[in-house]
């Protein structure tokens, strides 16, 4: 039964999904730095890591998702933080979950019907 849950496209999508969330978790606490002066914003990468991985074949099973410094300009603040910019990325993180979660929910729909679970 694993086996039926486990394949490249589902696998995948756990994975983005992962990514995105941590992405949304990284933004907020950006945002929620915006007055702290000193704190370095963070960004989180993982889409470069996801294709070559798919392209190569060899699976996401082990894949992490990156954080790394986003090395804007320091402000007026005294920190890095990009309100704008942060909030952009937040209301794409969102969308994109939201994304994920519709083709989960279409993978999990077509496996359903596949063994006759129908609606």
């Amino acid at each position: 039964m694993s086996q039926l849950f486990s394949d490249t496209t589902m696998q995948t999508l756990e994975f983005a999904l992962r990514g995105v969330s941590e992405r949304q978790r990284t933004t907020a606490h950006n945002i929620a730095n915006v007055n702290t002066p000193g704190f370095r914003s963070g960004r989180v990468s993982f889409e470069s890591e996801l294709a070559d991985a798919l392209s190569k074949g060899t699976g996401v099973g082990s894949l992490e998702a990156k954080h790394i410094r986003a090395n804007t300009p320091i402000n007026t603040r005294g920190n890095d933080v990009q309100l704008e910019e942060e909030t952009h990325d937040l209301i794409t993180a969102g969308i994109q979950y939201e994304s994920l979660v519709n083709a989960l929910n279409y993978k999990i729909g077509s496996l359903r019907t596949a063994i006759g679970g129908g609606q």
